[in-house]
């Protein structure tokens, strides 16, 4: 050995704890930014040598960098994170679902009694135009309360359509991100700080990738990840990615999910996607709005308009005649949004029919017939129950739902705490444990310097005895 070999040993291990330094002031600058991985700057033994005294060490590498990471635990994170987003989506649009309807439904029942006490006053005196005038302006009430309710809801529905468009996009910048990423990684090799930059960056990616749909990931032997759908399409493959599309429903305007080939060709996987901001945005749309409460009420208006117009058009107006409609027919299916009187009974309130015979246009049978329908019985959407009653369950089970949606959401919320609770232990930066790391470097750091300066003096005192 020489004193050559010593200033070897000292460069190489300053260079190795200055990297530990590097590595550990990252570390430090990155305790608070979430999803970062704790990183390590492996230190290994050099390579011996072989001299006259036997073998004998070179001082100390870097073998590579280490990223605190349990994939268990990052896999298990996504799947929290998918069920969590699609019930926060959830949540937060029933919210508003029940303010609608909370304030629409109280002024719908006292709408709904009005109307049918103007034909109980009206069944007290059928020839009087002013209380001919007030069922015609209650029944307008009423109905303006029906469609501006309905519009509300679809108006809500037409934005988480729209909604649903920008997650495919979103989904579809994030995938391109995760493949790019990829191939940086392929690119740049394992084992280097860099690379190490990129995975922490995809893991956070892929989080945020799993809020919006449920995913499977799968690691390669290179060090990249590849990603499907929930029913098996390819969103990432090495540095390739496959684009979701929104489709437009021709019918409705209304998009479902589509996945699209390497051909071109898109794939409906709409029934396929069960979790994430996707599916919640989904069933938000469909079940809790289109089929559930635009239905409910669609199908208390289409009840309203049947029942009433089948007394009406049999009863006789002031003018003698019969078959006149209360309400205007609805040929397009949607009751609430199209609710309306009829073109004869908003021209002249004579046409209002509350006799039942063409012999006593005095008579009040149909007015009171009417007037009963208030507190009896009818088939509402599959229900034996009343107005009034079926009013009220709408708004009971809109209160039902927000309150599951909630707790649900806090229930996931907590467990999705505790798991992240899991992945700091394992991934997260401890300052105490940095800066302790940080003053043994610096230790080790200034013991390698004095190694330059022991070899410079040993050069010194070689030289003068040979002077």
């Amino acid at each position: 050995m020489s004193i050559a070999s010593i200033l070897d040993i000292a460069k190489n291990a300053m260079f190795a704890h200055q990297t530990s330094i590097h590595v550990t002031s990252n570390n430090i600058a990155n305790v608070n930014t979430r999803g970062y991985a704790r990183q390590e700057a492996i230190l290994e033994e050099g390579p011996s040598v072989l001299t006259d005294l036997g073998r004998m060490g070179t001082g100390v590498t870097v073998a590579g960098f280490r990223r605190y990471y349990d994939r268990f635990l990052e896999a298990t994170i996504a799947q929290r994170n998918t069920d969590l987003e699609e019930q926060k989506t959830m949540s937060a649009y029933l919210e508003r679902i029940e303010t609608i309807v909370n304030e629409d439904n109280s002024q719908l029942a006292t709408r709904i009694t009005e109307f049918f006490n103007g034909w109980q006053e009206l069944s007290n005196d059928p020839l009087n135009l002013v209380k001919r005038t007030n069922v015609v302006t209650k029944a307008k009430g009423l109905s303006q309360t029906i469609s501006n309710m309905y519009n509300e809801l679809n108006a809500m529905r037409l934005e988480v359509d729209s909604n649903i468009e920008k997650e495919i996009s979103e989904i579809n910048g994030l995938t391109s991100s995760i493949a790019d990423l990829n191939r940086l990684i392929y690119e740049n090799g394992g084992g280097n700080g860099e690379t190490l930059d990129y995975e922490t960056k995809r893991t956070q990616l892929i989080k945020e990738l799993s809020g919006k749909l449920n995913i499977v990931t799968f690691a390669d032997e290179d060090g990249g990840v590849s990603i499907l759908t929930g029913t098996g399409q390819p969103l990432v493959s090495r540095a390739a990615s496959w684009n979701l599309e929104a489709i437009e429903d021709p019918t409705t305007g209304l998009h479902d999910i589509g996945w699209t080939d390497a051909s071109g060709s898109v794939v409906n996987i709409t029934t396929g996607i069960t979790g994430g901001t996707l599916k919640g945005l989904v069933d938000t749309r469909d079940e809790c709005l289109g089929n559930g409460f635009m239905k409910d009420l669609n199908e208390l208006a289409r009840t309203l308009i049947t029942e009433v117009n089948t007394i009406h058009e049999s009863g006789y107006n002031m003018n003698g005649t019969t078959g006149v409609s209360f309400f205007e027919e609805v040929t397009s299916g949607c009751y609430a949004r199209d609710i309306d009187l009829s073109s004869e009974i908003t021209a002249d309130v004579r046409y209002i029919a509350a006799a039942s015979s063409s012999s006593d246009t005095s008579g009040n049978e149909a007015a009171l017939d009417i007037a009963s329908l208030l507190d009896e019985n009818l088939t509402i959407n599959g229900q034996t129950t009343t107005f009034t009653n079926y009013v009220s369950s709408m708004m009971s089970n809109i209160g039902e739902l927000t309150r599951n949606s909630k707790n649900l959401c806090e229930s996931q919320q907590y467990a999705m705490n505790a798991i992240e609770k899991q992945r700091e232990s394992v991934s997260g930066v401890s300052i105490d444990e940095e800066m302790s790391n940080l003053v043994k470097f610096q230790t080790a750091y200034q013991a390698s310097a004095r190694l330059v300066t022991v070899a410079d003096e040993l050069f010194q005192t070689l030289f003068e005895a040979f002077k």
